[in-house]
């Protein structure tokens, strides 16, 4: 069976959506004995590095539409997987299910995640056609019919697809509320990846993971700053775990805060079991960081954040655009001294997701194989 994975911007200096992609090879092969899997991405050494053939980003990194019918129909299914694709960058994703399932190629939704806002990018007026439509009274009339635009294109395409699964219930609403009330509750495919901790033999100070996205990037950098030398003043150390190896980085160095070297999701993990504590505006930090029992603390981007923790019955600090940073500069403080009760409840929200994760598993599998036999 050839499968076709794409749908989100891969080999674009991402390392959760290099993760999300590892995990959903490494989950397929296991399922699908002889499967021959390719993945959209504009980075070659996918291939060495997962054992699958590549393609190109159809749609993404300034790679046009052209092409992707022939290519989609060399495969008996094709699977857009992961990240917050239906509410960040839609029309791409719901363009390649239209050729695709136009082409007669089976069509699968795996592990997406929605945040509770559409990206205002594409869903808000600005520029000169906003102070045209401000003029005329006529904003809030033009955003109402490019969401209008989104549900009927998802009211078209998502129930033409054999399974739609989402990464939690919240997006699952949420794709509700633009007209689509069929999907399924998987978890997100990075909790599959895992570095176990292992105790260090060596003394070492009480060390702060820290990312700061250059993506929606927090307007109060000098609350940043003021975290940093806290943490510092207080004894502990402060690691940067970048998630984009470019912008992330150079932000936090900007910042004065030295980073890790590595740039995969393997290196990733490490680094987060070295920490006592990570605090991230990245989703998938805090993921790969809970996977190796590390406590995690989140600046909203969005509500996908606040949907993991809540897994956790925790509550983000704030917001990129409003946190009380001395607040949360308090609470990092006392997490590096105590894990309260993290252990448990870690334990607890992973046995729910992965429960969730291996139902969903088992039903995606099947729908496959269904291809396949026909």
């Amino acid at each position: 069976m050839k499968v076709l994975l794409g749908g989100i911007p891969l080999g674009c200096d991402n390392i959760g959506d290099e993760a999300i992609i590892a995990c959903v090879v490494k989950m397929l092969k296991g399922a699908l004995r002889g499967a021959e899997i390719a993945v959209a991405t504009a980075d070659p050494a996918t291939e060495g590095r997962l054992g699958v053939a590549v393609v190109p980003p159809f749609g993404f990194a300034k790679v046009p539409m052209d092409g992707f019918a022939e290519v989609v129909r060399r495969h008996d299914a094709y699977v857009w997987c992961g990240a917050t694709g239906l509410s960040d960058y839609p029309h791409v994703a719901l363009d390649l299910l239209e050729i695709a399932q136009r082409e007669g190629v089976p069509t699968f939704v795996w592990g997406v995640g929605m945040n509770d806002e559409l990206n205002p990018v594409f869903f808000r007026v600005h520029g000169r056609r906003r102070l045209v439509l401000s003029c005329l009274g006529l904003v809030g009339w033009y955003e109402r019919r490019l969401r209008e635009r989104l549900v009927r294109r998802i009211a078209a395409l998502l129930p033409r697809c054999r399974g739609v699964w989402l990464r939690d219930p919240e997006s699952a609403a949420m794709l509700a509320s633009l007209g689509f009330s069929g999907a399924r509750i998987a978890a997100d495919s990075a909790i599959l990846l895992s570095t176990p901790r292992s105790p260090s033999s060596v003394p070492r100070s009480p060390t702060l993971g820290l990312c700061i996205s250059t993506q929606n990037q927090v307007s109060d950098l000098d609350g940043v700053k003021g975290l940093v030398a806290a943490v510092r003043s207080a004894g502990a150390r402060v690691l940067g775990i970048p998630m984009n190896p470019k912008t992330d980085r150079a932000l936090m160095e900007s910042l004065g805060v030295e980073c890790v070297s590595g740039c995969t999701p393997e290196s990733v993990s490490e680094a987060a079991a070295e920490c006592d504590v990570v605090l991230s505006s990245r989703l998938h930090l805090l993921i790969l960081a809970a996977n190796v029992g590390t406590p995690v603390m989140g600046i909203a981007r969005g509500s996908k954040l606040a949907n993991w923790l809540a897994n956790f019955g925790r509550t983000v600090e704030g917001s990129v655009c409003d946190c009380d940073w001395p607040k949360t500069t308090a609470h990092v403080l006392a997490a590096l001294k105590d894990r309260g009760d993290w252990d448990e409840v870690r334990a607890s929200a992973y046995a729910r997701l992965t429960e969730r994760l291996e139902k969903a598993r088992g039903e995606f599998a099947a729908e496959l194989e269904a291809c396949n036999a026909k």
